[in-house]
């Protein structure tokens, strides 16, 4: 396009390639790349008028290849396709994806709306060409970001105090401009400019955004002192011509998703999930049903029809593999749970640990308000934690005269000791500065294992000693002790948990976890984190992550790895090259630097939690389910040039179960694939968090606990004598 600054927007430039469509009738259009059913020439040039100015734009057209079903590329057209196909079956674009808006559901109470729709990807799979659908949400707040902006200030009632209460919660949302339904992320808000701004349009002249939201949508801004959001241009725009940040106007914007707030409220979250967590049978009658609305719409099978494609009705169907289910090693016996729940709470609760730290030298601390609670907690710990091997002392208790954080660190210091083993306090809310800055205290400047228990957790009498039952379990892993186990086949092996998470202090920070197992039973572990704001930094700290991982190995073990597994969650399909071509020769280089000729078998995976992808067990011809823990998918809808896998490791009491996707882009450890999958279903057996199998291997879930942790709440690495300890669960 020609002036190209003149047409960034992808719609505008649609407008004006459907400006031509006697000659451009059969193509497909992304805003870039045009596909034609039909020869135009090599090059060809179209005088085009802009939609919104007139002013002449030339539109030129170079032909750069020839796509067929079996060009690598041809799924980006049928991507496309399917989008067109969406918009003829009468769903509208919001963000990246379809919504049905004749099926919204009204949530009153909240004045919140609720749009179902779907998700849709088209890829090269080992069977062939397909579609990966899945079900969608978009919850729509029916007040504007102004109307919040209202509520705020008239809540506070000192100005600068409301300005940062309303920073604090709208930065970072996303938001929904009510005039083209596209979404935004709040990066800012403009106190000092209103809808009276004056910028410089493509032809040199200056427009207020008042003028230019009534020229280009017809709308009129009611509220002319209202400050404006900006929203900076994200890689894609900034690809497609935007450069400078983008102003929007408060009352045109509502936000989407839902508040801290309305997720801690219980009674919301139980409404919302009767939308949104969709049991398998009713997921499989919804995608049923979208693949019958494409096929009977007349419209969609001329497109069809056009481009010389059919699309299958109904969904794939093949066979997948169950694993058997595992045998839980405690200190004294095995227990072997039921496959269809993966879950040995009620066997586990008054077992014997594989072994056990003590509480000889404890402390807790209360403020006398919740002096009842907090006597009552420290009975009920003594009664579970003595059956789990554990000996326990009874504490020093702390009482406080208030509850405000500094009365809480005041008393910190004097009584934290060397030889204290843990800190236990008992908090009247979950007030985020105190819980950090007691965090921090006890991770950075007095290194000592802490639990902090809300007084609500603990108020119902006849849940106490279940409560109590899971504390203890806690407290035992923070401590440095082991809860129970499985058989792990090789004996020389160290498995690796890797996962980040964005500092919310530190702007362009990022927090990177890593998690090593360091005894031949994969149940002790220890603990590092890398801080990063460059890919130099990230492979400094992953190559001293692993130097100390070892070196703590050798020490427990009196020898190093042969083998190590190392699984990487918080890698996007877009970031597989860097994990191969930067982290891994750093991973690799290593090596040799512990011990000259050092050279571990080493294989890492990509763990992928995030996929669409949802597969049924077909019960009968006319039900479906969720699989079973223990299910494997390695064939059909995998990816023809990878060595991946599906695994469903954990059950899901609500709604439908959720695989995840694991691919392995190094292996060396000539494991066979089904020992491979075996050891990670093995995995998720040891988050002494939760004594169920979950969603992801142990070492991922605690990486990404400790990542959270130090993210939130830290910022900054913690005191390395904490490291050989699950400190942060």
């Amino acid at each position: 396009f020609n002036p190209e600054e003149m047409v960034v927007q992808r719609k505008m430039r649609r407008e004006m390639v459907l400006q031509h469509k006697q000659i451009l009738k059969d193509v497909a259009f992304d805003g870039t790349t045009l596909y034609s059913f039909e020869y135009i020439g090599d090059e060809r040039t179209f005088q085009c008028q802009h939609t919104v100015t007139g002013d002449p734009i030339e539109m030129r057209l170079r032909l750069t290849a020839k796509n067929s079903p079996d060009s690598p590329n041809f799924f980006h057209l049928a991507n496309l396709i399917v989008r067109k196909l969406l918009e003829l079956s009468g769903l509208r674009l919001i963000g990246r994806n379809y919504y049905q808006f004749d099926r919204k559901i009204d949530l009153e109470r909240y004045r919140l709306t609720l749009f179902p729709g779907f998700l849709t990807n088209v890829n090269i799979y080992e069977g062939s060409l397909m579609i990966n659908v899945d079900l969608s949400h978009k919850v729509l707040n029916k007040t504007t970001v102004f109307n919040r902006l209202q509520d705020i200030f008239t809540q506070f009632v000192d100005f600068k105090r409301a300005q940062d209460e309303a920073t604090k919660e709208l930065v970072g949302q996303i938001v929904l401009t009510t005039y083209n339904s596209k979404t935004y992320k709040i990066d800012e808000i403009a106190w000092d400019k209103s809808p009276n701004y004056t910028f410089k349009k493509r032809d040199g002249t200056d427009e207020t955004l008042v003028k230019y939201y009534y020229d280009r949508y017809q709308l009129k801004i009611e509220d002319t002192t209202q400050p404006l959001l900006i929203s900076k241009p994200s890689k894609k725009d900034r690809r497609a011509g935007q450069t400078g940040p983008l102003m929007l106007i408060p009352e045109l914007c509502c936000v989407t998703g839902i508040s801290d707030v309305m997720r801690s409220d219980f009674q919301f979250m139980k409404e919302l999930a009767t939308h949104t967590h969709i049991g398998p049978m009713a997921r499989f009658e919804k995608l049923t049903e979208f693949c019958h609305d494409i096929q009977n719409n007349q419209e969609a099978k001329d497109e069809l029809k056009k481009w010389e494609i059919s699309v299958d009705i109904g969904l794939v169907e093949f066979d997948g593999r169950l694993l058997e289910s595992e045998q839980i090693l405690y200190a004294n016996r095995s227990i072997r749970y039921k496959h269809d729940e993966a879950d040995w709470s009620r066997e586990g609760r008054s077992l014997k640990h594989i072994s056990c730290k003590n509480l000889k030298n404890w402390i807790v601390f209360y403020p006398s308000s919740l002096r009842e609670l907090g006597d009552e907690l420290i009975n009920a710990l003594y009664q579970v934690c003595v059956p789990f091997g554990m000996e326990v002392e009874y504490p020093n208790v702390i009482q406080l005269p208030n509850d405000r954080p500094e009365t809480y660190l005041g008393a910190l210091p004097e009584k934290i000791q060397k030889n204290t083993d843990l800190v236990l306090c008992v908090l009247p809310n979950n007030r985020k500065d105190r819980y950090d800055a007691l965090k921090k205290y006890m991770c950075l400047d007095n290194p000592v294992p802490s639990q902090m228990v809300l007084a609500k957790t603990i108020s119902k009498k006849n849940q106490l000693m279940s409560v109590a039952t899971k504390i203890g379990i806690q407290l035992n892993a923070k401590l440095g002790g082991e809860i129970w186990g499985v058989t792990i086949p090789s004996k020389t092996l160290m498995v690796i948990g890797m996962d980040s998470y964005h500092d919310s202090k530190r702007k362009g920070a990022s927090v990177g976890a890593f998690v090593a197992s360091t005894n031949i039973t994969c149940t002790r572990f220890y603990s590092r984190v890398i801080y990063n704001r460059t890919a130099q930094e990230l492979m400094d700290g992953l190559q001293q992550c692993m130097r100390d991982s070892l070196k703590e190995y050798h020490r427990v073990n009196n020898a190093l790895p042969e083998k190590i597994v190392l699984y990487r969650d918080g890698v996007s399909d877009g970031q597989l090259a860097i994990v191969a071509e930067h982290e891994l020769p750093q991973i690799i280089d290593t090596f040799p630097k512990i011990m000259p000729g050092y050279q571990p078998k080493l294989a890492v995976i990509i763990v992928k939690k995030k996929g669409n992808a949802r597969f049924f067990a077909k019960m009968s011809s006319t039900s479906m389910a969720n699989p079973p823990p223990g299910t494997i998918i390695d064939h059909t809808v995998t990816n023809a040039e990878w060595y991946d896998f599906y695994l469903i490791s954990q059950c899901a009491r609500q709604g439908t179960v959720a695989p995840t996707h694991y691919n392995v882009i190094w292996d060396r450890t000539n494991f066979k694939v089904d020992h491979m999958q075996r050891l990670t279903f093995k995995l998720t057996h040891l988050y002494y968090n939760w004594p169920g199998t979950i969603r992801v291997p142990a070492v991922c879930q605690y990486a990404h606990k400790l990542a959270f942790l130090v993210g939130q709440s830290l910022h900054q690495d913690f005191n390395p004598e904490l490291a050989d300890r699950l400190f942060y669960l």
